[in-house]
This record gives C-alpha cells, sequence and structure tokens, in this order.
C-alpha cells in the first residue's frame, strides 16, 4: 500500500516551524539558506491540503517566487528549474495548464545537459501531462519521449518515474480516440505493466491495469473482428482482467473514489461480454459503485452508476422475470469457483455490515431469503462459503449477521423453515471446526434455534 498521509496537525506543524525558521534567515545576508526554506515551504504548503487547496497552491506560488527571486537562471539554473517545476505543479493544481506547461518547458531547457536527468525527467513528464491537457497531443508525446531514456532504471524512483511517463504518454495518444491512437496507448500501457511492481508501487500498478482496461474496452467497442489481432472478445476479457487487478490495489476502504470507477468500469466490460453470469456480476459491480458514490457530491458519477445499474437489471430481468438483485448475487456466488465467491462475500457482507443497523438487519433479512430459495445443496455451500467469511470479522458482527439469518427463517412456511435449519446445521458442521463451531452452535441455541 502507499505510505499513509501524515495527520492534518503534523503537517500544519511542519508548515509554522518551516515559517518560524525562515523569519530567522535574513534574506539580505544569507540569501541561498532563505531561498532553500522558502522552496521547501512552498512545497509544504502545495502538499498540506489544510482543508483549501486553492489557498494552498497560492500561498505556495508566493514562497516559489521568493525562491526564484533569489536562484538566478544564469548562476543557479538546477535550483532555479527546480523551483520552476515546482511552481508548474502548482498552477496546473489551480486549473491553469497553460502556464504550467511554459514553466515545465523552461525548467526542462534549464536542465538540459547538467547532470540532472532525473529533475529533467520530471520536468518532461510533467510537461507531457499539461500539454496533453490542452488537447496538443503530438507534444505531449514528444515530451514523453524525451523524459523516457532519462530515467535511472536501477533505482525504485527512476522505475516509478519511468512508469508513470509511459502511462501519461498512453493517454496522450488514447485522447487521440482512434484505433490506431488507441492501439498504440495500449502498447505504453502494456509496456508500463511489465515493468511496474505492485509492492514497490502499487497505485502506478492499479492506474496502468486501469487504463489497460479502458483502452481494451474502448476498441472492443470500435467493434474489432474477433479473428483480428485485437478481437473484441479477447479485448473484453483481458480489460476483465485489469480491471480485476486494478482492484487489488484501489480497495473501497483505501481509495473509494477508484475503487467505485474501476468497479463501473468493470460492470460495463462485463456487460459487453454478454453471458448470464457475467451480467449478474455486472450487476454486482454497478450495486458497489453505486453504493460509494455520494449522490449528494458525486450526483452525475452516481447517477451513471445508477443507469447502468438499471440497465442490466432490466436485461437479466428479460431472462429472469421478477428475480431480486440478492436472489441473482447468491446465484452467481453458487455457481462461481471458490476464489471468486468469497471475494463476492466478503466485499458485499463487509460493505452491508457498514450500515445503519436498522438497514443492514433489513438487508440481510433478504440476503438470507434469497439463499434459501437455491436449494438445499446449493443453499448448503453458499452459507458455509458466508460462515467462512464472517469468521473473520468480530464476534458481534457475526451474530449480527445470524441472527438476521434467523429472523429471515422464521419468516419462511413451516417446511421451507425446516429445510433452512437443516442447510444452516450443515453449513456449520462443513465450514467450521473446535471453538469456532461451538461458539456459533451456542449463540444459535441462544437465539432459540433448534437442530433439524
Amino acid at each position: 500500500m502507499t505510505d499513509a498521509a501524515p495527520p492534518t496537525s503534523d503537517r500544519r506543524k511542519a508548515i509554522e516551524d518551516l515559517e518560524a525558521q525562515l523569519s530567522r534567515i535574513p534574506r539580505a545576508s544569507r540569501p541561498y539558506e532563505h531561498a532553500a526554506v522558502a522552496y521547501r515551504l512552498g512545497l509544504a504548503y502545495a502538499e498540506a491540503s489544510l482543508g483549501n487547496p486553492t489557498e494552498g497552491f497560492r500561498r505556495a506560488l508566493a514562497y516559489y517566487d521568493v525562491a526564484a527571486g533569489i536562484f538566478d537562471p544564469r548562476f543557479d539554473p538546477a535550483e532555479h528549474a527546480r523551483v520552476l517545476n515546482a511552481a508548474g505543479a502548482a498552477h496546473r493544481g489551480l486549473g491553469d495548464p497553460r502556464r504550467a506547461a511554459s514553466l515545465f518547458d523552461k525548467a526542462a531547457v534549464l536542465l538540459e545537459g547538467r547532470g540532472r536527468d532525473a529533475e529533467r525527467a520530471a520536468a518532461l513528464n510533467n510537461l507531457g501531462l499539461s500539454l496533453a491537457e490542452l488537447g496538443e497531443h503530438d507534444r505531449a508525446v514528444a515530451a514523453c519521449d524525451d523524459a523516457l531514456p532519462l530515467f535511472d532504471e536501477d533505482t525504485a524512483e527512476g522505475r516509478r518515474g519511468r512508469v508513470a511517463t509511459l502511462h501519461n504518454r498512453g493517454m496522450a495518444r488514447a485522447a487521440v480516440g482512434t484505433p490506431e491512437a488507441l492501439a498504440a496507448a495500449l502498447a505504453d500501457y502494456r509496456e508500463a505493466a511489465e515493468q511496474v511492481d505492485v509492492a514497490e508501487a502499487p497505485y502506478h500498478f492499479a492506474l496502468v491495469h486501469h487504463s489497460i482496461g479502458v483502452t481494451c474496452s474502448a476498441l472492443a467497442g470500435l467493434g474489432s473482428n474477433d479473428a483480428g489481432p485485437h478481437g473484441s472478445q479477447r479485448l473484453l476479457h483481458e480489460a476483465v482482467g485489469a480491471f480485476t487487478q486494478a482492484l487489488a490495489v484501489f480497495r473501497r476502504s483505501d481509495f473509494p473514489q477508484q475503487h467505485a470507477v474501476a468497479k463501473h468500469n468493470l460492470g460495463l466490460a462485463l456487460v459487453a461480454l454478454g453471458e448470464r453470469d457475467d451480467l449478474r456480476r455486472a450487476l454486482v459491480c454497478f450495486e458497489d459503485a453505486a453504493a460509494v458514490f455520494d449522490p449528494r457530491q458525486q450526483g452525475a458519477a452516481w447517477q451513471q452508476a445508477y443507469a447502468s445499474l438499471q440497465r442490466v437489471e432490466e436485461q437479466l430481468g428479460q431472462h429472469y422475470p421478477g428475480t431480486s438483485r440478492s436472489q441473482h448475487f447468491v446465484t452467481l456466488v453458487a455457481s462461481s469457483d471458490e476464489r471468486e465467491a468469497v471475494t463476492l462475500l466478503r466485499d458485499r457482507l463487509t460493505r452491508l455490515l457498514e450500515l445503519p443497523e436498522g438497514i443492514a438487519q433489513g438487508v440481510f433479512i433478504d440476503l438470507a431469503l434469497a439463499v434459501t430459495g437455491l436449494g438445499y445443496d446449493r443453499a448448503r455451500s453458499v452459507t458455509a462459503r458466508m460462515l467462512d467469511v464472517l469468521m473473520e470479522l468480530p464476534n458481534e458482527r457475526l451474530a449480527f449477521v445470524l441472527g438476521a439469518i434467523l429472523d429471515a427463517h422464521r419468516r419462511l412456511a413451516p417446511e421451507a423453515e425446516e429445510e433452512a435449519r437443516a442447510v444452516l446445521d450443515q453449513a456449520v458442521a462443513d465450514a467450521l471446526v473446535g471453538p469456532q463451531r461451538i461458539w456459533v452452535r451456542d449463540y444459535l441455541y441462544s437465539r432459540g434455534f433448534e437442530r433439524p
């Protein structure tokens, strides 16, 4: 995982310490020390995000101006270029890519031939990003081309920089939108994927694989011939695999926004594949995405996810009229292999347990009722897998779900309730051993459960 950001209080304290340090260093008599601290203070404000990013970038620029005014490009070209690069990032953060591109370009020119390859590569990569945002895709690709040979692949930082630049070049190419441009972008992303180490650069790994998924889906949507080098079905399967790898890093707890976007895009690729179970998998993806997006703050994204959810639900309804989302979910779990079933259940149960208790109770009752409709063997298998996942959670959460299952059973007709009790009893025997089995049986007995 990426390192956690320092607490806001720590970032604020760092800024206060730097401001105090700057005030003690006279500009007239110690100009280079003053400039160095001003530059560091600018970085601190740019990275702090203390409630108002715009204000942070503006304050950062004020300090960068101080540093740039002292570091003379004629005598201190590397230091001046470093400040220009940072100022460009701030202008880009403020939504001014044209000003940013100008500063990145000047920084790259100043650094050329001065033995500062890593810094020049960073400036060129940033230049490529800004030019792409301006729609100048050819110039963006050229900037990335110039940057790539400069990265030191013997260092982790250099490898991350190279992967990021390959990804950025791919985005600039993909923005053109033609099949040829998309194919060139996909080649960049695949090269980046071969070079990125998930342990060394998890965020880059996820971003690259997500872009592979998006580009494969786009190429498939252009109607590539199945027998050709970019067959639609093969591309869609590659997209599904790429999105799945991205989601291994973009977990809901760590990267909720990226998780929801990747889930929605995975759902779209699965819909395009069109098999019944793929449609059910897409339904799960769209449900998960819609649950993460906040309709008040991310209204457009939520509406898109919800519209996708409704469309695939209608498609499934043509084959399985009257089937609920919970019934589709448990049917998918029952037909999946062990690994996929556990992943589906883990994601679904942990998300539902974060709902307010009153809502979660009703949702788990609905889920338990859906399981009872699977028939004895499949219901037993799904219940056993559910218990496997629940045993990873604190006892109070396990007890909450077991209580909801028992409440669901009481809503059944006598014969159906007897079968549901038999399913639960056998699932406990199948999934649990020793103290776990004893604890669960004791809890069930305390809630009035009678073994069949």
